[in-house]
C-alpha cells in the first residue's frame, strides 16, 4: 500500500505501537521498572523500524499519549510540564524515550531522514515540556485539533493560551505536522453528517474557516494538514462512525470537495457549485489554489 501510494506522490506516516500503548497489555503498568520499559521500547521499535525504513520515514510515537489514562494530575490544564509527572507519565516518558533513541539509531545506521514525531492535543503543551525534560527527542511536533465554527481561529483562541495553539507549537521551534483535523461539530449529539442541514452546514463553514486561517499564518513551519478520516465507518458508535470525507468510496461529501480545493485539486463543473452556492469559496479562491501545488 505503501508502495502504491509512494509511486503517486504520496508521503506516508507510520504510527508506532507497543505493549505499554493504551489498550495494550502492559499499559496499566505504571510503576513498571523504567529502564525495563525503556530498553523493551528500543528493541521493538528498532525492529520495527528497520523492517519499513526504506518505505517509510516519518514516525509518530504512540497516538494522542496525553490523553492515556492517568498520565495527567487531575484537575490540571494540561499546559505545564508538572501536570504529567505522574507515575503513568514517568511510564510512558521512558516508553516514548526508547522510541524516540530507536528512531536516531535507525537514521544514523542507515543514513535515511528518518523523523521522529511526538504529537498532543488541546492545550496539552504541558506534554511537550514534560517529555523533553524526561530526554525525550522529537524532530516534528504533531498536532490534532478539531474546531468549531464558534471557535476563535487558532492564531488567537485564548483557550489554549497566549497567542492560540499556533504560537504555543512556535515556541519548541519544530515544524508542525497537523495530523488529525476535521470539523468540531461532528463531535455534537445532533450532528446530522447530511447535507443542507444545520450542523453540518455549520461544519463546512468552520472548515473553511480555519483552514484558510492555516494556509495563510506564518506563526509556525505547519509542513502538513492530516485530514481525519477518508471514508465513514458505519460499524463504529458516534461519534467515530462520521468522519469521513466522504460516505464511502463513491460518494464524497462537501469536506471532500473542500479539501480538495484547498489542496490544489481538479473540481468539476458541478463540485465547484456544491461550494460557491454555499458561498464557501469563491470561484477565484478555488482556481487560485489551483496554482499551488509545489513542481
Amino acid at each position: 500500500m505503501v508502495s502504491n501510494m509512494a509511486s503517486r506522490n504520496i508521503k506516508a506516516e507510520a504510527i508506532i505501537f507497543n505493549a505499554y500503548a493504551r489498550d495494550y497489555p502492559k499499559a496499566k503498568l505504571c510503576n513498571a521498572d523504567l529502564g525495563e520499559v525503556e530498553k523493551e521500547s528500543y528493541n521493538d521499535a528498532k525492529k520495527a523500524i528497520a523492517q519499513v525504513q526504506d518505505l517509510i520515514q516519518d514516525f509518530e510515537m504512540l497516538n494522542e499519549a496525553p490523553l492515556y489514562p492517568n498520565i495527567q494530575v487531575p484537575g490540571s490544564n494540561g499546559r505545564d510540564a508538572n501536570d504529567f509527572d505522574t507515575p503513568c507519565g514517568r511510564m510512558q516518558a521512558a516508553n516514548l524515550r526508547g522510541m524516540s533513541r530507536a528512531i536516531a539509531d535507525e537514521r544514523k545506521r542507515t543514513g535515511r531522514p528518518l523523523r521522529i514525531i511526538l504529537g498532543t492535543v488541546g492545550r496539552d503543551f504541558g506534554f511537550y515540556k514534560f517529555m523533553l525534560a524526561q530526554g525525550v527527542k522529537f524532530d516534528v511536533a504533531g498536532y490534532h485539533i478539531y474546531p468549531h465554527e464558534k471557535h476563535k481561529t487558532l492564531d488567537m483562541d485564548p483557550w489554549f493560551g497566549p497567542g492560540g495553539p499556533l504560537k504555543q507549537l512556535a515556541e519548541f521551534n519544530r515544524p508542525v505536522i497537523i495530523n488529525e483535523f476535521n470539523c468540531g461539530e461532528t463531535y455534537e449529539s445532533d450532528f446530522e453528517n447530511q447535507p443542507d442541514k444545520p450542523r453540518t452546514e455549520s461544519c463546512y463553514r468552520g472548515f473553511v474557516k480555519h483552514m484558510k486561517m492555516l494556509v495563510s499564518q506564518k506563526l509556525v513551519n505547519i509542513e502538513s494538514i492530516y485530514l481525519y478520516e477518508l471514508v465513514d465507518e458505519p460499524h463504529r458508535k458516534p461519534p467515530e462512525n462520521r468522519f469521513g470525507l466522504m460516505s464511502d468510496l463513491k460518494t464524497p461529501k462537501v469536506t471532500m470537495l473542500l479539501a480538495t480545493a484547498f489542496a490544489g485539486g481538479t473540481l468539476s463543473k458541478a463540485e465547484v457549485s456544491e461550494l460557491t452556492r454555499r458561498k464557501l469559496l469563491t470561484p477565484e479562491q478555488i482556481e487560485n489554489w489551483g496554482g499551488c501545488q509545489k513542481p
